[in-house]
């Protein structure tokens, strides 16, 4: 009772940890993997709590938390133990962030360095997720999203 009470936590613990890095495809997968668990009609894959509610029901199936626990194992190697977030998560922010910034009128020194340090920020995320599915087969929004931060980018660089 004990092992199965500590896997079901572990597993818990690693499916939530593996979703939060945001693999599309993946938690389409976990969608549909807990939507079948949970018996309800569809398990709102973007929401935390929504997950963690379908984790708690399916992790108490055997047949459902031997699932969760390949789909985890199958996440992580598909990642290859890369565990940087999906940089589309975070760009749309950063985009705004950068063009609020910019396009408020005069920039101060302090605004200026604050633009670079979500600069250094944001192309390190880039950077960490280069070998990620998101960043090698990247879709139409992930592509339109790069692109306008390379802009957004650009125009904080030429303030140099």
């Amino acid at each position: 009772m004990m092992g199965e009470l500590a896997t079901a936590s572990r597993v818990h613990v690693m499916v939530s940890y593996w979703w939060s890095r945001g693999d599309g495809l993946a938690n389409h997968q976990l969608g549909q993997i807990l939507t079948r668990a949970a018996g309800v009609d569809e398990v709102n894959i973007t929401d935390p709590q929504s997950i963690d509610r379908a984790l708690r029901i399916a992790v108490a199936d055997p047949t459902v938390l031997a699932e969760l626990d390949q789909w985890w194992q199958m996440v992580e190697t598909r990642r290859d133990g890369n565990n940087t977030r999906n940089p589309g998560l975070g760009l749309e922010q950063s985009i705004r962030y950068l063009t609020d910034r910019l396009d408020a009128g005069t920039i101060t020194p302090e605004g200026l360095g604050e633009c670079r340090r979500q600069v250094a920020a944001v192309d390190q995320t880039i950077t960490s997720a280069t070998d990620l599915p998101e960043l090698v087969h990247p879709d139409a929004q992930m592509l339109d999203l790069l692109a306008r931060y390379l802009e957004a980018r650009s125009r904080v660089l030429a303030l140099a």
